[in-house]
């Protein structure tokens, strides 16, 4: 019985140790001081540097490293075990792993939210970024002399969508002269 408690106790003060993960860097990241997209930069993190994992929220990574620590995307972190975003799969931490998905003993899931309906009954219009996107569109003579400039690519004809507000008239196209949704042809 004493040996029992011996072995939980001695068990249990190597936990710490165990809970200590470790991985590096799969590319340059800069790193957060929150786990959001656009929370302030803290700093950037080369590709392959060392990270101490020290927390998991979400699809971010709180990680400290040389020269910075802050929250990282779990993806640009690959653990020491080779599992990306991974617990590990030996030692003390596999005792623990039961429960969890796919071989690694680590189910990863990430997700991208959407809006709700009061976010689109509340949208308006930016026309900063409706001028913004005009100016991707592409010339038909620009896409001609691009698709000239390249050899593997084949002439294919693509009609333009119709809008909602400008329904198509006479047929259309590429070159029928129908302007496109975004204002260029």
């Amino acid at each position: 019985m004493r040996l029992a408690a011996a072995v939980a106790v001695l068990a249990l003060a190597a936990l710490p140790a165990a809970a200590q993960e470790f991985g590096f860097m799969v590319r340059q990241t800069e790193v957060k001081a929150e786990p959001f997209a656009d929370a302030a930069a803290a700093g950037t993190l080369p590709e392959r540097a060392k990270v101490q994992i020290v927390k998991r929220q979400g699809a971010w990574m709180q990680v400290k490293g040389d020269g910075a620590a802050g929250w990282v995307r779990m993806l640009a972190v690959r653990t020491e075990s080779g599992s990306a975003g991974g617990a590990g799969s030996s030692g003390l931490a596999s005792i623990f792993s039961f429960g969890r998905g796919g071989s690694s003993g680590t189910a990863v899931a990430t997700g991208v939210r959407g809006l709700d309906k009061e976010q689109i009954r509340n949208a308006t219009p930016n026309p900063n970024e409706l001028a913004r996107m005009k100016g991707y569109a592409a010339s038909r003579a620009d896409a001609e002399r691009f698709g000239a400039s390249a050899p593997r690519l084949a002439s294919q004809r693509v009609d333009y969508v119709a809008s909602a507000s400008a329904p198509a008239a006479g047929g259309g196209g590429a070159g029928g002269g129908q302007a496109s949704p975004l204002g260029g042809n």
